[in-house]
């Protein structure tokens, strides 16, 4: 925990707020990594702090949020999870973002590959996707029937 704290210090130090007042309370410590989640300046510190946080669960939580924030950043904040299961959610979640980041239109794609897409993916890509054949294959073969009625609805939509 000592290398936690020396972690936090630094990081709460560039964030320009107080260390929390009882570090080993992760509820206290999670403010203070939402807070720098939305600073890029402070990123890399807080790779740094969260590497060295013992619960693996707050790990997670960061990891996830940090797909969507830092692209570029994505393999090294995967590496952080501490389990296999945790790494391999945590992969999957990146691998999503870049089809998400692609608003959907990757290789292969076509109703075959609706089915693999995670309920999250299908639910989002229905709500942000720009591309007509993402749409369309998602208003015919989406899992639920909200993914298809919202990217059925989208389809017909001027964009």
């Amino acid at each position: 925990m000592d290398a936690l704290l020396g972690e936090l210090t630094v990081l709460a130090e560039r964030a320009g707020v107080p260390v929390p007042a009882d570090p080993h309370d992760e509820h206290q410590r999670w403010p203070l990594y939402q807070r720098t989640m939305a600073r890029p300046e402070c990123h890399a510190q807080l790779m740094a702090t969260v590497a060295a946080d013992p619960d693996s669960v707050l790990v997670l939580a960061v990891v996830l949020q940090m797909l969507e924030i830092d692209r570029d950043g994505r393999d090294h904040w995967v590496a952080l999870a501490r389990d296999e299961k945790d790494l391999a959610y945590a992969s999957r979640r990146a691998a999503e973002h870049a089809i998400l980041d692609a608003y959907g239109d990757v290789p292969g794609l076509g109703p075959a590959m609706i089915p693999t897409w995670t309920d999250w993916l299908q639910r989002t890509l229905s709500e942000v996707s720009t591309v007509p054949g993402v749409l369309e294959l998602l208003a015919h073969h989406g899992r639920t029937k909200r993914i298809r009625r919202t990217a059925s609805s989208r389809a017909g939509a001027p964009r």
